[in-house]
């Protein structure tokens, strides 16, 4: 798998910042259903709704006064590994104000099971996507061009108002970006 996604990442010509795969996938056949429309995950459950980029940015684009903060991730990238903890901590904390985390995954279909449904438990994750990692190559770039450099991203975003930031954030500056954002 891991060959699959650098040839995959070099033949589109983008150099991922995440080039390392925490440990090798078992073959598994995805039984997730085809989402035809963004909703959210169930609360207690890994679940996982497969979706789109365009239904993704459709979802945090709302015209609210809701801050949407949204992690494009992977199992296989240690920095996005790294960081998750400390997003989940961010939304727990949020939970009860008008801030919105949605985590958007990127591995491949035939790692949900056996990878990240294991992470997605582990780190007691709410509002997890999965979009093909080619869309997301294709598509970030259409926020700011730096993005498609690599994983992982983090989009920030009020009504018309978007921030994006490659590579790993610490929590202070994105619990700072969350408070600049809810003034």
């Amino acid at each position: 798998m891991k060959k699959t996604i650098s040839l995959l990442i070099v033949g589109l010509g983008v150099i991922f910042s995440c080039k390392e795969k925490a440990k090798e996938a078992k073959t598994v056949s995805d039984s997730l259903s085809v989402a035809t429309e963004i909703k959210e995950p169930e609360k207690e459950n890994a679940q996982i709704i497969n979706s789109t980029f365009d239904k993704i940015q459709q979802l945090t684009g709302a015209k609210n006064d809701t801050v949407y903060v949204t992690n494009y991730w992977a199992t296989w990238c240690g920095p996005c590994v790294d960081e998750i903890p400390d997003f989940v901590a961010l939304q727990n904390e949020y939970k009860d104000k008008k801030v919105k985390f949605i985590f958007v995954n990127v591995d491949a279909p035939e790692d949900q099971q056996s990878e990240v449904i294991p992470f997605v438990q582990k780190n007691k994750m709410k509002n997890v996507y999965r979009i093909p990692v080619e869309e997301l190559i294709a598509k970030i770039g259409s926020i700011n061009p730096e993005l498609a450099e690599g994983i992982p991203v983090t989009i920030i975003q009020k009504g018309d108002r978007k921030e994006g930031f490659l590579g790993s954030q610490p929590k202070v500056t994105v619990d700072a970006k969350i408070k600049e954002y809810l003034k």
